[in-house]
């Protein structure tokens, strides 16, 4: 499975958990199984994202930290802004590359499909539903 899928299915899986209270109790199990075969892919990818940010990163004035977009009112000139802007850019761009790279990877997750018998009528929403339609098999 593509790590960006996972990201995304476990986003959604936690949103449907959290806000649907009306979920079959068996498949809110399955779903909860999911997120656990997920959560050492999004760890990783968590992990690795931190570390492309602290690659990229620096401190501001205030000490915060992260790759920030510069303000203007920090700068004595407009060439200066311009300089640090077109510098930001180019540390967003490669810090993108890079993490894209890692949303595109494949990861080995073996996930048991929902029947469509079984989820169809367990009380998730349709646009829920819709997300997931990858996981449901027919």
């Amino acid at each position: 499975m593509i790590i960006k899928d996972v990201l995304n299915y476990n986003r959604i899986i936690k949103m449907l958990i959290d806000n649907e209270p009306n979920i079959n109790s068996l498949i809110k199990f399955r779903l909860l199984g999911m997120l656990k075969q997920f959560e050492p892919a999004v760890e990783t990818y968590e992990k690795i994202r931190d570390e492309l940010i602290s690659k990229y990163g620096k401190s501001d004035d205030d000490g915060r930290f992260g790759i920030l977009p510069p303000i203007k009112d920090n700068y004595d000139s407009d060439e200066e802004f311009e300089e640090a802007k077109k510098e930001f850019e180019d540390t967003m761009q490669k810090f993108n590359e890079e993490i894209t790279k890692i949303g595109e990877s494949e990861s080995e997750i073996n996930i048991v499909k929902f029947k469509a018998d079984d989820i169809m009528n367990a009380g998730i929403p349709a646009d829920y539903l819709v997300v997931l339609y990858d996981l449901i098999e027919e």
